[in-house]
């Protein structure tokens, strides 16, 4: 079995950790070097993770590494993607997959161009109580979906998610994406039009905090996506994924992370709740790696990626005009 080598360009995104842990579980692959422009957090993850520091991304690249993880702040998404693609290096990339339609098309591009796999990190696709709702859906145990609520809930990150010049915007962009592409993947349609409203209206950070998204995909299908920053700091569990899937023969409930232990210590002051099945980080990276064995299509692909950021940018429109948004679709080369 062929030694797979990968690099993480930056620890900013709080996924990276969980990433880099999946990533040496597996076997048969090696963790090359971190980069990080934070000497500290950079060193120190390396320092964690038994493995080289590089200050200038550049540098990785120019290593040995098959692929790369890619976990900065959203802005630099497209500058390092492109980067990857033309040094060869496949591409496992944070979401939001970029920031705009340009340049989630250029992204592609770049990619295409150099013949290697850009993937969109959507682990929900490969959580376990997700994928085993899909097969139920795709079986056609309760027929033909006619709408989905979609809730994905959680606490107000911090730093640069809190910057619009680097995030691109708040609970919108942050969280419509995840449950955008399983709503995609769950009705194989793709969105028709948006109509959302979203606002600062809990934290006072100056950011979309709260949101809800309405949508109607080509199908004929109607949906929701509640993608609030509405967990308050002592609630128990960081992520909030559910369903509630309406088809003409059934409903059928889904809670990605139903699958926990309640742990309240009095003395240590916590609550909280302990995921005992895999998340779907695990799944992700195992995803990333076969690719980079067997060079086949990922699961969530950088198209996938960018078909869920047009609905949250419709989002943002729709918001600023209060009236429904068509979804512009992004036309690639190929």
């Amino acid at each position: 079995m062929k030694n797979i080598k990968i690099g993480v360009i930056s620890f900013e995104h709080m996924h990276a950790v969980s990433y880099t842990k999946a990533l040496l579980a597996l076997p048969g692959v090696e963790l090359l070097g971190i980069a990080d422009e934070d000497e500290f957090r950079g060193t120190k993850m390396a320092y964690e993770f038994n493995t080289k520091y590089f200050k200038d991304y550049h540098d990785l690249l120019n290593e040995a590494v098959d692929g790369v993880i890619i976990c900065t702040n959203n802005k630099m998404h497209c500058q390092v993607s492109v980067d990857a693609a033309r040094k060869g290096k496949h591409i496992l990339v944070e979401k939001p997959f970029a920031l705009t339609a340009a340049e989630a098309k250029q992204m592609v591009k770049a990619a295409d161009e150099a013949g290697v796999r850009i993937m969109n990190a959507f682990p929900m696709r490969f959580n376990p109580n997700i994928t085993a709702a899909r097969e139920i859906v795709e079986r056609g145990e309760i027929g033909d979906i006619l709408s989905i609520t979609g809730i994905n809930h959680g606490k107000i990150p911090s730093g640069w998610f809190l910057n619009k010049e680097l995030s691109g915007g708040g609970g919108v962009m942050d969280h419509t994406v995840h449950l955008a592409d399983l709503i995609r993947w769950f009705t194989n349609s793709e969105y028709r039009s948006v109509y959302c409203e979203s606002g600062n209206l809990i934290h006072n950070r100056q950011i979309d905090d709260c949101g809800i998204v309405m949508a109607e995909m080509e199908s004929g299908a109607f949906v929701t996506i509640d993608c609030s920053w509405a967990h308050h700091k002592n609630y128990p569990i960081w992520p909030q994924v559910d369903m509630e899937i309406i088809g003409t023969k059934g409903v059928l409930e889904v809670k990605a992370f139903g699958q926990v232990n309640h742990i309240v210590d009095e003395a240590g002051d916590i609550i909280e709740d302990v995921i005992w099945n895999e998340g779907g980080d695990e799944g992700l990276i195992r995803e990333f790696v076969e690719v980079l064995r067997t060079g086949k299509e990922p699961l969530a692909s950088g198209k996938d990626g960018a078909r869920a950021l047009e609905v949250a940018v419709a989002a943002y429109q729709s918001t600023d005009s209060h009236i429904t948004t068509r979804v512009e679709h992004i036309e690639f080369d190929r």
